[in-house]
């Protein structure tokens, strides 16, 4: 059972805890009110518990590591004081004199002389110097170097740089800030372009400087003359309460343990040697395919398997590949489109996937401007869900692959975004405020020849301001569900890739469900019972959505073209939907544009009813020509809750009933206090 060491001082040196044999190239951190001690790999950010119980029940704060004879220094919560760390882990409090009657918690050791330096910002506290030289007259004496208030630093830690006797911070606004501990002045360098509590900063051998936020437990290196830019380098552990100590001599990796990383193998370019902070994982238990490899650089194993292209990259299609992954885990892929020797943001082709145990198989977007030839892609499985194509993970692999694209003969069409609005009382007139469901999309139509190979809808629904369940589908006009290649559909919404098909079963015609109940998209909740219909829920976000239906062996382009999707609502199975529906088909309930005709799903007995004039006039409208659904090719927007769409734009009378002749520009010309601003 531990010890709690206390009085120490009447104790003979020789009872102290052994320091640590060397002088390690991991880093040190201890967080928590009740101290726990890490050992973190800064290449990777993995850590490992070195000790969960350091005999004490309190925090230890202003972490340092001594050069000079190996122990561990910091300000002990529990006896108020300065303490010491051996290989133990053992707190040791030492008795030192001269300090204020506070709690330090920023802190460190320098390199070039044997002195603990703690720190705490206001009047009355400020910089101390503590010698820990036994032979030093001054030993365990401490003394203020200068005052908290001439010294007013926001810092969380310090360290020292390995060969100058200068100590550096990064304070909460992100400014690196150098402090000359022989007087106390410190310099503003710059900002780095980060913010946050850096609780623990590290210096390696070659004067590179790591500071860890706790929040998320980023770790950034920084240029401490800011001369390049500070890089996310690793993903370390969070917490709120942070503190660090490293040995600034030794170097970040050490050779002399067993390799422990993966990197990737593309030229360096792309981010591939530590040096470029290339891609990097710990190995552990998640990785691609059958193994992965340990190194200590880059050295092209030629072993990498998680990955296999199964139909060719032809520009302006998707690819379909299989991915295999040894446990559930994230994956994130780059691809050089542009073949310029770097992975930029917009090159990312797969974005957070979830990987399941085992193959998994996925659809790549090759754009239609990628370079014909062979280019560099990257993919990387990670426990955490976003990671950039460069920096270093706890865990997962990196996988680097030459691919190649090739020309297609596709040409691209694509639509302006177009705003679909509905009003889902139909038969019956009711409020006619239009913003039941309103959705912005535009649509991409992929040519070969004269055949239309694919579609693709992107968009976003803007508002749900209705109290019955309604779907939102789109009908592709002329083309049948046996035509399309379901197996190569795309369906992604917020951001995820939906698992389940939108094509609809059991139809002859092609109908995509992109939003199956839109209550459920976006549910009531206490502060909105709708969504962006009213001034005080404008702030919601709104949901994106994007399809990709690719076509078996194609259409012929007299047959199809942009305007073949069309959009419209349903109602949803076992929901009431008003008098005129059967709860257990409101599947059989829709409501399309001015003079379309219905799926083959609608049920025709309800033409007729209420307001509805279909037999006489034309699907979808009154016997005045007044619609249900709005198809307008702008950023158009909606009416607020229960607002006439009448009273917001008086024009429209004249243009529903003039057939589209008279006001075309009518949706110009809002009454502002009466509708949703979408231009926000």
């Amino acid at each position: 059972m531990k010890r709690l060491l206390y009085c120490l001082s009447m104790l003979p040196m020789a009872a102290l805890g052994a320091p640590f044999d060397t002088c390690p190239s991991k880093a040190f951190l201890v967080q928590g009110n009740t101290a726990t001690l890490f050992g973190v790999n800064l290449v990777s950010g993995s850590y490992d518990t070195l000790a969960a119980d350091l005999a004490t029940n309190n925090k230890l704060n202003g972490f340092g590591f001594s050069v000079h004879d190996r122990y561990l220094y910091g300000w002990d919560y529990q006896s108020g004081g300065l303490a010491r760390v051996g290989q133990e882990y053992e707190i040791e409090p030492l008795a030192a004199t001269g300090f204020p009657s506070t709690n330090f918690y920023v802190g460190d050791v320098a390199v070039e002389t044997n002195h603990y330096y703690a720190y705490r910002r206001g009047s009355g506290y400020g910089l101390y110097r503590t010698a820990l030289d036994e032979s030093d007259p001054l030993y365990l004496q401490a003394q203020r170097v200068i005052d908290g208030a001439a010294l007013n630093l926001n810092i969380f830690d310090l360290a020292f740089h390995p060969t100058s006797n200068f100590a550096y911070s990064v304070d909460s606004n992100g400014f690196l800030h150098r402090i000359d501990v022989s007087d106390g002045s410190s310099s503003n360098i710059g900002n780095t372009g980060f913010s946050g509590t850096f609780g623990a900063v590290y210096f390696d051998v070659d004067g590179n400087f790591y500071i860890s936020r706790n929040q998320d437990g980023h770790i950034f290196l920084v240029d401490i003359t800011l001369q390049n830019e500070t890089v996310l380098f690793a993903y370390g552990p969070s917490s709120s309460s942070n503190d660090g100590a490293r040995c600034a001599t030794a170097p970040i990796i050490d050779e002399s343990e067993p390799a422990s990383i993966d990197f990737g193998d593309a030229p360096d370019s792309y981010g591939t040697s530590l040096g470029s902070n290339g891609a990097r994982h710990s190995v552990g238990d998640l990785y691609l395919g059958a193994t992965v490899s340990a190194e200590y650089y880059p050295n092209d194993p030629d072993n990498d398997d998680g990955v296999q292209f199964i139909t060719t990259l032809e520009k302006g299609l998707d690819a379909l590949i299989s991915v295999t992954s040894s446990k559930s885990g994230y994956l994130n892929a780059w691809f050089d489109w542009n073949n310029d020797g770097v992975f930029s943001e917009d090159e990312q082709a797969v974005e957070s996937y979830t990987l399941s145990n085992g193959e998994n198989r996925l659809l790549i977007d090759v754009p239609l401007t990628a370079t014909s030839g062979t280019i560099w892609s990257r993919f990387r499985v990670s426990p955490q869900a976003s990671v950039a194509s460069t920096g270093g993970v706890a865990n997962g692999e990196v996988e680097d692959y030459q691919v190649t694209t090739i020309d297609s003969g596709i040409t691209m069409f694509q639509s302006s975004w177009q705003t679909t609005a509905f009003e889902d009382n139909w038969p019956e007139q009711g409020d006619y405020d239009f913003n039941d469901v309103v959705v912005k999309y535009r649509v991409s139509m992929s040519q070969k020849d004269n055949s239309v190979v694919r579609y693709r809808i992107e968009g976003e629904l803007l508002a749900v301001g209705a109290s019955y369940h309604n779907g939102f589908a789109l009908r592709f006009n002329n083309i049948l569900r046996s035509q399309v290649n379901e197996a190569m559909i795309r369906y992604e919404i917020d951001g995820q890739r939906q698992t389940s098909s939108p094509l609809e079963a059991n139809r002859t015609e092609a109908i995509i469900i992109v939003f199956p109940d839109t209550r459920t998209i976006v549910p009531a909740t206490n502060d909105c019972q709708y969504f962006r219909t009213s001034s005080t829920c404008q702030s919601q976000s709104t949901v994106p959505f994007n399809v990709t239906l690719p076509l078996l062996l194609g259409v012929d382009s007299n047959e199809v073209s942009l305007t073949t999707p069309s959009a419209f609502i349903f109602g949803v199975n076992g929901f009431y939907h008003g008098d005129y529906v059967d709860i257990n088909n409101a599947r059989s309930w829709e409501v399309h544009a001015k003079n379309s005709a219905p799926t083959e799903a609608f049920n025709a007995a309800l033409y007729g009813q209420g307001q509805d004039d279909s037999l006489q006039s034309g699907f979808f409208q009154t016997q005045t020509g007044l619609p249900w659904a709005l198809k307008v090719n702008a950023n158009w927007q909606h009416p607020k809750e229960h607002i006439d769409l009448l009273q917001v734009y008086p024009q429209f009378t004249d243009f529903a009933v003039s057939a589209g002749l008279q006001n075309t520009t009518w949706f110009n010309f809002p009454k502002m206090q009466y509708a949703i601003n979408n231009e926000d």
